[in-house]
């Protein structure tokens, strides 16, 4: 009798030490998890939510931050380089909703620049991430209802502003929760938000284009490099912004 309570007691022991050692799946970060555009430049143009190739007009492979070979792209805005990814449907934001990341190295602000667009000079508009405001310091989401006549979040110039860092590699994040638009810079959450106006987001059939946009009848081309563009279809949160900081 005694011999068996002691297997019973010992055997409880293993259990609540083997119990201890799982780790809680809640955890987890999934950067896969509302991703519905992806474009990492891996020496390819693809789009890979969507299998979409992009069609190249000039840019070329170079280094990542991380100094791996043909893992970015490099535009110079001499040669009005861009990568045109066509009516990419995925990439219209119609319920305010929405994390936009991605990594650039511009190299100076001469002239103002848009990182990616998906709209047309005059007409058809949704949105812009451009430096066309403030100076050209400054990083906004340049935005349109559905009429091209207001913004969607906030008045002109745009409150959530990344300041721009030249001549190295800069991580930024738009975030987007239905009321209130925010923007992180290398993992830093910066001080000023905008407040969603009573307007909504177009639909449009214009292309998603990486390396020009910018305002009304103006081509902002990009002068530097960019990689690993990615829009999610929901708000990324504080660890997962730092995740895709440090990857």
């Amino acid at each position: 009798m005694k011999n068996s309570l002691f297997i019973i007691y010992c055997l409880g022991i293993f259990a609540s030490c083997n119990s201890e050692k799982i780790s809680p799946k809640e955890n987890i970060i999934d950067l896969n998890e509302g991703l519905v555009v992806n474009i990492p430049f891996s020496n390819s143009y693809l789009e890979s939510i969507s299998n979409t190739e992009g069609m190249n007009s000039k840019t070329i492979f170079i280094q990542d931050r991380k100094l791996q070979a043909n893992q970015a792209i490099y535009l110079n805005r001499n040669d009005s380089a861009i990568v045109n990814f066509g009516d990419l449907n995925l990439a219209s934001i119609t319920n305010a909703i929405f994390s936009i990341s991605c990594w650039v190295n511009l190299e100076d602000t001469i002239k103002p620049c848009a990182i990616l667009s998906k709209r047309s000079p005059f007409g058809g508009f949704e949105y812009s991430i451009d430096n066309h405001f403030r100076n050209k310091q400054y990083f906004n989401f340049d935005n349109w209802n559905i009429n091209g006549t207001n913004t969607v979040y906030g008045i002109d110039p745009l409150n959530a502003s990344a300041p721009i860092q030249l001549n190295s590699w800069q991580h930024i994040v738009f975030i987007a929760n239905g009321n209130q638009l925010k923007v992180y810079s290398n993992g830093v959450l910066q001080a000023n938000i905008d407040n969603k106006n009573n307007e909504e987001f177009a639909n449009t059939e214009k292309h998603f284009i990486i390396g020009n946009g910018g305002g009304y009848g103006k081509y902002y081309y990009f002068q530097g490099a960019i990689d690993d563009v990615k829009i999610y279809n929901r708000v990324i949160n504080n660890e997962e912004i730092n995740a895709l900081y440090i990857q």
